[in-house]
This record gives structure tokens, C-alpha cells and sequence, in this order.
């Protein structure tokens, strides 16, 4: 059984999965946000194609006051804890968008390119992080 990792964002979403040992993760894909059923629907059938047993979403939560995307992520994961029956954990992601953006410059990964994998490469670090730092 796979995980799967989370970056949730206004216009995409990005995805990333574990490997079936659960120790490396893996950019996965991006979803266009264009509305939280045909999302969540999407995510559904990857968790089923993919064979998925937990999934990890980032949450970002700042320093001092929640945010306004800290909330619509709130509301996001609310909604997949409705509709799914597997267990969804929020772990929190500050600045993993500005980590992704670095990993791929210093990838040697166009511009171009970037913008169509950076949500993705920002799910990879959130569910990496996870991986390192569970306990098993």
C-alpha cells in the first residue's frame, strides 16, 4: 500500500505517493482546483487506482494568526474526511512552495517546466517529511 501526500492550493492541487515501503516519495500529479467534488472524485479514484491507505496533506500554518488558506485548507480536508473512508493526517508545511521552487532551480529545471510540476514537488516534500520523521 501506497501514501499519499497533499499540497493543496486555490487553483492546483499537488500530488505526490510513496513508494510501497513507504520510504521514498515520489512527484505524482497536479490537479486543477476547479471545484472540491470533481476534486475530491479525482483523489477517490487515485486512491483506488493507486491502491492508497492514508493520506498526508499539508496545512499551512503560520506563526502568530491562521490564515485565510490555512482555513479553505481546513474546509478542504473537512470535506475529504466526509466523503473518504481512510485516514487523513495534517501535518504543517510552511514554505514548502519557496523549497519546491529551489529544489527544481538547482534541478536545472526551466521556468517553463517548473510552473506544470512545482505543486507536485511541494506534495513530495510535505509526504517526505512525514515519511522521515514518523514513528514506526
Amino acid at each position: 500500500m501506497k501514501i499519499l501526500g497533499i499540497d493543496y492550493g486555490d487553483r492546483k492541487i499537488g500530488l505526490a505517493t510513496s513508494d510501497i515501503n513507504e520510504k521514498l516519495a515520489s512527484r505524482f500529479l497536479t490537479l486543477e482546483n476547479i471545484s472540491s467534488r470533481k476534486t475530491i472524485k479525482e483523489i477517490k479514484n487515485i486512491i483506488s487506482k493507486e491502491e492508497i491507505k492514508e493520506i498526508i496533506i499539508g496545512l499551512p500554518v503560520g506563526l502568530k494568526i491562521e490564515s485565510e488558506q490555512t482555513q479553505k485548507t481546513r474546509d478542504f480536508i473537512g470535506c475529504l474526511e466526509k466523503e473518504m473512508n481512510i485516514t487523513i493526517k495534517k501535518i504543517n508545511e510552511v514554505f514548502t512552495s519557496r523549497m519546491a521552487e529551489e529544489n527544481l532551480l538547482n534541478a536545472g529545471v526551466k521556468r517553463e517546466e517548473m510552473k506544470k510540476i512545482i505543486d507536485q514537488e511541494a506534495a513530495r516534500i510535505i509526504l517526505q517529511d512525514y515519511l522521515d520523521n514518523r514513528k514506526i
